[in-house]
């Protein structure tokens, strides 16, 4: 199996290594103010793939060993942080591994779409993704693959272009021109490949192309090779929640191919409110 980032922050995220802290030092690069460092130390442990020591967190943080010490040892009083029976180590908690009760919409969500999107995968043989909308960034619930089929989505809240990304395209569909144009700003838009739309007059014509048709398709928008078809999904309400993709090879999604595959995700998306009676748990969380 190919392993390909599509849609990770910043633009993308390596699996396995730390996320970058929000707060930190501009001498140092080390994160700044306690809970910033805590959060970083979080995140480091969340991020690696093995329990690490304390000397490894630090560096790696850029932290002197007694203030990475102390932080590890408050988050272990909290119950986010663990230690190893050899006393050398730490991991995350089960709490901090898995924070969302079973219950929660989110999980009922995944198992309730889990058959239909593995259907889609299996069907169309491509990558496919389940994600939903929080107000306005984009966090995915759950991938399905097929044999030979990309890899692509190594985090769960996307920081993919908007212009040039299929949950990014799926969401700004869901929104009215004020917000559209809030959410990309200033023009001219990054470009990320020669076939990045970069205007606004273009990004309006496609996405009301879109509309139209009931899906959205990115060709090498964001990384030259990689091709998507995504559509919106609904609540009962007719509030966008989130959206499907399939993600592939250029080279295989071609205009033929993404002629029979986008109605297939279309089609899924729509079934996914009679699939899922979770979703009306999630409309407060609407963009």
């Amino acid at each position: 199996m190919s392993s390909t980032r599509t849609d990770a922050p910043d633009p993308d995220a390596a699996r396995g290594s730390p996320r970058t802290a929000r707060g930190t030092s501009r001498a140092s690069g080390a994160p700044a103010g306690t809970l910033a460092r805590g959060m970083a130390v979080l995140d480091f442990l969340l991020a690696a793939t093995q329990p690490m020591t304390l000397a490894e967190i630090a560096d790696g943080l850029g932290l002197d060993h007694s203030s990475a010490l102390r932080l590890l040892r408050a988050l272990e009083e909290l119950g986010r942080v663990i230690r190893l029976p050899d006393g050398r180590k730490y991991a995350c908690s089960p709490q901090a591994l898995r924070p969302l009760s079973l219950l929660h919409p989110i999980e009922q969500l995944r198992r309730d779409a889990a058959p239909l999107i593995s259907a889609l995968a299996a069907q169309i043989r491509q990558s496919v993704v389940l994600v939903v909308f929080f107000g306005q960034e984009r966090c995915v619930v759950d991938v399905a693959l097929s044999p030979g089929s990309l890899s692509p989505y190594y985090s769960t809240w996307l920081h993919g272009p908007l212009h040039g990304s299929g949950p990014g395209k799926c969401l700004l569909m869901s929104l009215d021109e004020p917000r559209r144009r809030a959410l990309l700003g200033p023009e001219p838009y990054r470009a990320h490949t020669p076939t990045t739309l970069t205007s606004w007059d273009d990004v309006s014509a496609d996405l009301a192309a879109a509309t139209e048709r009931g899906y959205a398709i990115v060709r090498d928008e964001f990384y030259d090779g990689l091709s998507a078809v995504a559509a919106p999904f609904s609540g009962w309400s007719g509030r966008p929640l989130g959206c499907i993709a399939a993600t592939g090879h250029s080279r295989n999604l071609t205009d033929e191919a993404i002629a029979s595959t986008g109605p297939e995700v279309a089609r899924v998306a729509r079934l996914i409110p009679l699939q899922a009676a979770s979703l009306r748990l999630l409309e407060p969380f609407a963009p």
